[in-house]
């Protein structure tokens, strides 16, 4: 167990963990979550984000699964915010038409319960097109602080009167992803993430975790239209604080026509203290998400998730996560 004093020392309260009043005057007004987990092996693992637009009153669900050779995905951006309950224990709340998610509070900022039940279409692998019973229980615990660096001062992503901030949060977690009454046990690591304010879409970024039994690593990097490059995230190694990242570079080639398997590269991390962290990636699993319906007019993106193998510069090998969203190759 972490104390309350480690768990706020970005400026994260306790009361954080829940969800937040908003602006009606923000028509992109996001509420959000995700939590992201794999094995050690890379095996297994899953993202899930539950983000809800209280204006347009609408809510936005996506679980991505990997069994390890099969991707599966449910993608819901139109389920109605009325549905949604948001009051006592359960952080979130939601059951209707075939599909169920929760997140329970254990203890803020600390421990809770996720548990998700739905149907999910194969999008890669021997099933591919089939539709699925999928079902994860997982048993969530902070491995570090909720960190933060503050609600910042990006145009159009403050809300006079109204709090918005984000953290990110390392995890472990225990549980069970059962596909199509095959069931995994899972022992995993990962990432949570909570955010909440007025939230534009159109800007790119590349969004890089590492979580394993020797340190966890964010990197962030992000490019708006007419603001100086967004750099920033944390390097956590065990049983030591928690350091800013100062520079986030990211040398990645981009496939694409294959959203399994969509990026390699390499990457170079500088934390404030100097200490640099670089290395080279390469894709096991992924797919490509839909935030047409995020624009105004609607539009795509190249927005993908993909499970990555790292292998640092310091001879380690760990399993991870990149997220990123760039302009249409296509369009251009």
């Amino acid at each position: 167990m972490l104390s309350e004093q480690e768990l706020t020392q970005f400026g994260v309260e306790l009361k954080d963990e829940f969800s937040h009043p908003f602006s009606q005057a923000h028509d992109d007004w996001n509420e959000s979550y995700f939590f992201d987990w794999y094995t050690e092996d890379g095996s297994a693992a899953g993202h899930c984000r539950i983000g809800w637009h209280p204006v347009q009153q609408r809510i936005l669900f996506w679980l991505h699964l990997w069994n390890g050779e099969e991707w599966l995905i449910i993608e819901e951006n139109r389920l109605p915010f009325s549905a949604l309950k948001l009051d006592g224990q359960d952080v979130f709340c939601y059951e209707q038409w075939g599909l169920k998610f929760s997140y329970d509070c254990m203890a803020p900022l600390q421990s809770g319960r996720l548990q998700i039940d739905g149907f999910a279409r194969v999008a890669y692998g021997p099933r591919q097109g089939m539709v699925l019973p999928v079902s994860v229980e997982l048993d969530v615990s902070a491995l570090g602080s909720a960190y933060s660096r503050g609600a910042g001062s990006v145009e159009g992503h403050s809300a006079q009167g109204f709090s918005t901030n984000r953290y990110e949060q390392p995890i472990q977690a225990f549980g069970r992803m059962t596909i199509d009454q095959h069931g995994t046990e899972l022992v995993v690591r990962g990432e949570r993430d909570h955010s909440w304010g007025p939230r534009p879409w159109d800007m790119n970024w590349q969004f890089f975790v590492v979580n394993n039994e020797k340190f966890s690593l964010q990197a962030t990097q992000v490019e708006i239209p007419e603001w100086p490059l967004i750099q920033m995230g944390y390097f956590h190694e065990l049983g030591q604080g928690m350091e800013h990242l100062s520079e986030t570079k990211f040398e990645l080639e981009f496939m694409s026509e294959q959203p399994f398997a969509a990026v390699r590269g390499s990457f170079s991390l500088v934390c404030d203290s100097g200490r640099l962290i670089a290395g080279k990636i390469e894709s096991v699993a992924g797919g490509e998400i839909d935030i047409t319906h995020a624009f105004t007019p609607p539009k795509r993106t190249e927005y993908r998730r993909t499970l990555i193998r790292c292998h640092f510069d310091s001879g380690e090998e760990s399993m991870g996560w990149l997220e990123y969203n760039r302009p249409n190759p296509v369009s251009k």
